[in-house]
């Protein structure tokens, strides 16, 4: 992520339950992923301009009916790379710990917002707390959830600066 961050972009990666979205958003019209994560920029994310990697066109992407919007480290990931799910190591950030699995089997844990986003909007933000995974952050719409679970909660050191 440190490359696209440094060219000023995200890699974007929107799912449906029939295709894939590939492409990357501009950082300056998206926020930085604090202020996506802290509702400084544009919520909820009903659309998102990509430029997309087929055919290099810009484009509206509306994600009402997205499974969810991924940003992600690279537009290859690691098919070998085996998910973990209870860490130990994981970083501290205050919010909820939750596993959220999706109509189509795939499960993904990490850390939410603890404010009344998750319940109230379409979607929300989580933090993936798999350190190894190509997702770096991920934008959920509940309409494409089967299940959600709070695992706990996950609060910050006192010492320790928020995001």
């Amino acid at each position: 992520m440190a490359a696209a961050a440094a060219e000023g972009v995200y890699r974007v990666v929107v799912r449906f339950e029939d295709h894939t979205v590939r492409g990357t958003a501009s950082i300056s019209e998206l926020g930085t992923i604090e202020q996506l994560l802290h509702n400084e920029a544009q919520s909820p994310l009903e659309t998102i301009k990509l430029n997309l990697v087929e055919t290099g066109e810009e484009k509206e992407i509306p994600t009402q009916d997205a499974k969810a919007v991924f940003f992600v480290k690279t537009f290859n990931g690691d098919l070998r790379h085996k998910a973990l799910h209870f860490h130990e190591n994981a970083p501290i950030v205050p919010g909820l710990w939750v596993r959220v699995y999706f109509h189509d089997g795939e499960m993904i844990e990490g850390i939410i917002s603890n404010t009344r986003d998750f319940v109230l909007e379409n979607g929300f933000f989580l933090i993936p707390t798999d350190p190894n995974g190509n997702n770096r952050l991920a934008y959920v719409n509940k309409s494409g959830l089967k299940d959600f679970h709070v695992l706990g909660m996950r609060n910050m050191p006192k010492n320790l600066h928020r995001l």
